[in-house]
């Protein structure tokens, strides 16, 4: 997938030089607007056409959309419907206008058509876009990510108006070079404790922005400004994490739309619950590990290090569990799930570390299917999918998750959940499986240097029972959809008009007809929607089907009228009956929206109920006249989302921006427009590195001696430069390739040895070989960073060789067992004892006859509650604690000398080294 702005010539693809990237962001508490603009220069002698495509985080809405001429003038897009934009756009590029078209291509991507960019003229992109924030890490803390790539996926990509005007990108321009300007705005309720840029070195300033009239009267700790200027590459995603006290707390915050024509009122309602229920009995875990090649490196790291701490929270009592490993294929590590013991987990930890993302390309259905089909349907069953999520079949993956989903029984329902793995996951892919399987999904980005906190937040919400009967309150009377038969026809009886005519002789052998003629005739037009009014109360998600603790919530809604409800109640109940009644007071946001743009909480509501709607979670049905047309409920669902989208100026799968300049004309030229064939997918081998040297200017080529260099070109969208030594990733040869192929990782800064395809031909050849291939590689080397993650080296001979760890909760969790009773040995020798205190001292705290495990036991809980690092939640670590413990309660009611295992872990943790 290429992004960025570029044109065809001879077939052949012209990037349009990136000149500078600036974002402006927005950050009020739980939400984020951002305005991203991008120059582009267009260096030929005439007139072109370009494709322009950008990432957005699949949870965030673009509202707004301006291309801005060289001598200043903006060009404001405006909302249509996808087809109504797409002639506009057609007709005013045939007309000599310059002219843009932006359409969705997935949730997350999006395309662009720039037509008739002047010559030897710059062009500024400028989009605007709300997001919500996730949470990070530690607790009462918000997550902002800007993507700056789209990683490349597996499979065929949706076609679109704009995908068919162009071939896939198979080059890359390294020499590219642009200026790089981000300035963060952050404003919240409580003083700020902490804010942090793990991906890039950045200026912060605290206080409120002088340019505020009222800045003097603002609380001088609530707001903060986070601004990075560089002239180095785009080379990776910005993400900067903020800390304030009560981010996790409940609350509402209401927006009245902007404009006083529209007479509804938005609210949000977020907070991150927190609550214990005991686990779900007899509960069947199923891991589905992403192999394939994309994952290698750093990726492949990170799920083994999820999997090693998963394996040892999990319930010891009456669990079953499998692990499936999937690429082009999948594979079960059993025939079928084995009850968790000692033996399983350490046959299942061996497996774990010989890893490698080494299975091809990423067929996700085909693995969830075979999981699905594989499943105990005699107990509950959670499934973990740790993925990347580059592939294009989303549509096909949430409908298999959705289907086995929904037939699940209520005995031993199915739950789905996702734990993303890298920068550039797919979030639509990642979140839609997450949404369609019950589940919850949460993502790892490639700056984490720990992310055992939400590694646990995923596990503990797949132990939790369900919670059902989910409502929330909003001090409206929401009316019951009306039904067909309610529906009022306006409609009068015309008489049959009988025509009488002069009797009229017929040629039976008329020349002018051709007997064999085949008449191509309109297809009837669809039957009419009947659209009702938006109700009193729109609401997403449509169907809140769960609550999990340490998991965020957020609820929208749509309101008719300008009356802002005092409260909101949010009730459920419990499987054993326990009722949930939670009042949260509305407040009034505050979050400045661009001019032009539509109020935020507006436009992540309308987005939000998109997409319900296009997930298929609604009541359209009930209005429509014939409940037997399926073709009726599709184009009511259509028309409802197209109201949406252009009343709250939103793109969507059915609405579209485009912008027109009528100020001005030049002459078109005719665009190159070559229709992409559709290819099957046939596995090959990947290229493999020979060598690898340094430049004289410091930075790394490498130097491939088979396969094509187009598909290794494209693992680099943007490259330029040389990077830091401390950043800049080696490149190996793979002994472990299962087909004999080798992988490709490197940093994101450097540069690439390709040479262009010599003609069409040879491009298109290239091209098909690329599609066919499974994963590319990355687009840059995902460095988690830190040496923190566990590694592992398979040599010839098949014995795991394990390397250096510093990650104190993973150290941990190899030592614990699957009861949860901690190695005796591993745990003298990880854990610190003050000067001159020895093991036998904390051996003489326990009575006579305490076997060294329970007592290493204790010894760990002790650790992990008082002596790890600085920022490490309790959420990452509870689960191995919990098992401890339990253990240790267990072990002291089997001895005659009873002991108090919290009074010892107390007593304990007087003798840790500090």
């Amino acid at each position: 997938m290429r992004y960025g702005l570029y044109y065809y010539v001879e077939k052949r693809p012209i990037s349009l030089p990136l000149l500078s990237v600036s974002a402006e962001a927005s950050i009020k508490e739980l939400a984020a607007q951002v305005k991203l603009n991008q120059v582009f220069g267009n260096e030929a002698d005439f007139p072109i056409e370009a494709v322009y495509a950008f990432p957005i985080p699949a949870r965030a809405v673009v509202t707004g959309f301006c291309m801005i001429k060289q001598n200043g003038t903006r060009v404001v897009g405006r909302v249509q419907e996808k087809e109504e934009a797409r002639k506009t756009y057609d007709s005013a590029v045939a007309r000599g206008k310059q002219a843009s078209l932006m359409e969705q291509q997935t949730p997350d991507v999006f395309q662009v058509a720039v037509g008739n960019i002047p010559a030897k003229e710059q062009v500024k992109i400028e989009l605007v876009y709300a997001t919500e924030l996730t949470e990070d890490e530690e607790n009462d803390s918000i997550r902002f990510h800007l993507p700056v790539h789209i990683g490349p996926r597996y499979g065929q990509a949706p076609t679109s108006a704009l995908s068919r005007r162009s071939r896939r990108n198979r080059f890359a321009n390294p020499s590219n070079t642009f200026s790089l300007n981000i300035t963060t705005t952050i404003e919240s309720a409580s003083p700020i404790n902490k804010i942090a840029c793990p991906s890039h070195t950045v200026s912060t300033e605290l206080g409120p922005d002088p340019a505020l009239p009222n800045y003097k009267d603002l609380p001088f700790s609530n707001y903060a400004r986070v601004s990075l200027s560089s002239t180095a590459p785009l080379d990776k995603d910005f993400v900067l994490t903020v800390k304030s006290a009560g981010l996790d707390a409940p609350r509402c915050v209401a927006e009245l739309h902007s404009s006083p024509s529209q007479d509804t009122v938005a609210l949000a309602l977020t907070f991150v619950p927190r609550f214990k229920l005991p686990d779900v009995p007899r509960q069947e875990y199923i891991f589905v590990v992403d192999r394939s090649d994309s994952m290698e490196g750093a990726r492949i790291a990170a799920a083994r290090k999820a999997l090693v701490v998963m394996l040892r929270c999990l319930p010891h009592k009456d669990s079953v569990f499998q692990i499936c490993s999937f690429g082009s294929n999948y594979k079960l590590l059993w025939k079928e799930s084995r009850p968790y013991n000692q033996d399983t987990l350490e046959e299942a930890t061996r497996h774990i570390d010989t890893m490698k993302g080494d299975f091809g390309g990423t067929e996700i259905r085909e693995a969830l299917r075979g999981c699905f089909s594989a499943r105990k349907v005699d107990r509950p069953t959670a499934v973990l999918v740790l993925t990347d999520g580059d592939a294009w079949d989303l549509d096909g993956v949430r409908e298999e998750v959705e289907t086995t989903v929904t037939a699940a029984q209520k005995s031993a329902p199915l739950q789905v959940s996702v734990l993303g793995i890298g920068d550039s996951v797919s979030t639509a892919m990642c979140e839609g499986i997450a949404r369609s399987g019950n589940g919850t999904c949460i993502l790892v980005g490639e700056q984490e240097t720990s992310f055992t906190g939400k590694v646990a937040r995923l596990l503990k919400a797949a132990k939790t029972p369900p919670i059902s009967n989910i409502s929330v309150d909003w001090g409206r009377v929401v009316e019951a959809v009306k039904g067909p038969e309610a529906v009022e026809e306006d409609f009068e009886m015309v008489d049959d008009v009988v025509a009488t005519s002069k009797s009229k002789t017929l040629n039976v052998f008329d020349e002018s007809v051709d007997p064999i003629a085949v008449e191509e005739t309109a297809p009837p037009p669809a039957p009419p929607v009947n659209l009702p009014p938006p109700s009193a109360v729109q609401q997403s998600p449509f169907t809140i089907r769960n609550l999990f603790p340490g998991t965020r919530l957020n609820v929208y809604a749509i309101l008719k009228g300008r009356t802002v409800p005092h409260t909101v109640i949010l009730r459920g109940s419990t499987a054993d009956g326990a009722q949930i009644e939670l009042p949260v007071p509305v407040t009034l946001g505050q979050l400045q929206n661009d001019a032009g743009a539509p109020t935020a909480i507006h436009a992540l509501a309308a987005r939000k109920i998109i997409q319900d709607l296009e997930d298929g979670n609604h009541d359209l049905r009930a209005t429509l006249l014939n409940l037997d047309d399926p073709g009726l409920l599709a184009q009511t669902v259509k028309a409802s989302i197209v109201r949406l989208g252009i009343t709250y100026s939103i793109s969507s799968k059915h609405t579209s921006f485009v912008a027109v300049d009528e100020t001005t004309e030049v002459t078109p030229v005719a665009t190159e427009r070559v229709e992409s064939p559709k290819r099957s997918v046939r596995p090959r081998p990947q290229p493999r590195v020979v060598d690898l040297s340094s430049d004289s200017d410091g930075s790394v080529s490498h130097r491939v001696v088979t396969a094509n260099r187009s598909r290794l070109a494209r693992s680099k969208f943007l490259s330029a430069g040389s990077a830091d030594e401390e950043e800049k990733a080696a490149v190996e040869e793979s002994d472990g390739d299962s087909d004999g192929s080798g992988s490709v990782q490197s940093d994101g800064d450097s540069e690439m040895d390709w040479e262009p395809v010599a003609d069409a031909e040879a491009e298109a050849e290239a091209d098909e070989d690329s599609e066919s291939d499974g994963d590319s590689e990355s687009d840059m080397d995902m460095g988690f960073g830190g040496g923190g993650y566990p590694t592992r080296s398979a040599p010839k001979g098949g014995k795991t060789k394990p390397a250096v760890r510093t990650d104190a909760v993973e150290v941990l969790a190899r030592l614990q067992s699957f009861d949860g009773r901690f190695t005796a040995q591993g745990v003298f020798d990880f854990v610190k004892l003050k000067d001159g205190v020895d093991l036998q001292a904390v051996r003489d705290l326990f009575p006579a006859g305490v076997a060294d495990e329970v007592v290493a036991t204790i010894l760990a809980m002790a650790f992990l509650a008082t002596r790890l690092d600085v920022g490490v939640e309790r959420d990452s670590w509870e689960g191995m604690y919990e098992k401890a413990r339990e253990y240790s309660e267990e072990a002291s009611a089997r001895m005659d000398a009873k002991f108090s295992v919290e009074e010892l872990e107390a007593q304990v943790g007087k003798l840790l080294l500090a």
